[in-house]
């Protein structure tokens, strides 16, 4: 039977919803003006500001943005890059985090040191850039936009604080029946972590679909660019644009600089944000399952 709440655990339950409420509205407002900023005219924005109830609207934000077939393409090859690089860094951040938890594993102590290491130290940019582009020879290349981000050492610690929350009786029993290290790792351990993959999978997910630095930096073929790189270009293209337009001169149309960063916006986290929906089930779980371990 429910026990019934005293009236002290009811004022700080209502005082957590209020909270909760509050704290949605503050997030939601920012993105409600962002949308809206999108669709408002240009030069509104630039008499009144961002509002939530403009009194012009205007889609030139958006015609500015989709009239070149370069977005197109740079959505397919983010696409390509976002999921080809985070079922790659999965796999491989899976197979390291659950060989580095593997108490049988004689080198696991050097191989935690190695993967600790860079995350305290790097080599800078210029060592990076010598080895990517000279050495492997992925200079304008999609693949280096997905083989330099392919395995982040702070995620694959998540996954091995997970895997080693996991019973080892499960390993010795799947031993004990004939099964070798990559059946008890694909058959086992793979569908009871469901949840931290999902959480480590967003994560993945967002690098990749948010990366533009790799491209700027490896990529000089613009069928290779990926869509933050194009967006930030095509926004730095419009300033430098509108710049050049005399203070005092007389022109007919305001270039739609400040609905183009909006309108870009949109367009950049439209997509990402529907992985939230079906990953959500898993993702709160994922990040607090292993935190304490029954």
């Amino acid at each position: 039977m429910r026990q019934k709440q005293s009236a002290s655990d009811r004022a700080f339950t209502g005082t957590a919803y209020i909270f909760l409420i509050l704290f949605t509205l503050f997030c939601l407002f920012p993105f409600l003006l962002m949308v809206i900023g999108s669709f408002t005219d240009e030069g509104e924005l630039i008499a009144h500001g961002y509002t939530l109830f403009p009194e012009k609207l205007s889609l030139a934000a958006y015609e500015a943005v989709l009239q070149s077939d370069v977005l197109y393409n740079g959505y397919m090859v983010t696409v390509f890059v976002t999921l080809v690089g985070t079922l790659g860094a999965l796999c491989i951040s899976a197979m390291l985090a659950y060989s580095l938890a593997n108490k049988r594993n004689v080198l696991q102590t050097p191989f935690l040191l190695f993967c600790y290491l860079p995350m305290l130290f790097s080599g800078g940019i210029i060592p990076f850039y010598i080895v990517v582009s000279q050495w492997l020879d992925l200079q304008n290349s999609i693949w280096v936009l997905i083989l330099t981000m392919l395995c982040q050492p702070f995620l694959v610690f998540l996954l091995v604080s997970f895997f080693r929350t996991i019973p080892e009786e499960l390993e010795e029993a799947a031993r004990i029946d004939g099964a070798n290290e990559m059946r008890i790792f694909f058959q086992i351990m793979i569908p009871i972590s469901k949840p931290i993959l999902a959480s480590v999978g967003l994560f993945y997910a967002l690098n990749y679909w948010n990366d533009w630095f790799m491209g700027l930096m490896f990529i000089d073929n613009e069928k290779l660019y990926p869509l933050q790189l194009i967006l930030r270009r095509m926004v730095s293209n419009m300033e430098a644009a509108k710049n050049l337009i005399p203070s005092g001169a007389a022109i007919s149309v305001t270039p739609p600089t400040y609905g183009v960063r909006m309108a870009t916006t949109v367009l950049t986290i439209g997509p990402i944000i529907l992985l939230y929906p079906m990953l959500q089930k898993y993702f709160v779980k994922g990040l607090t399952v292993g935190a304490v371990k029954g």
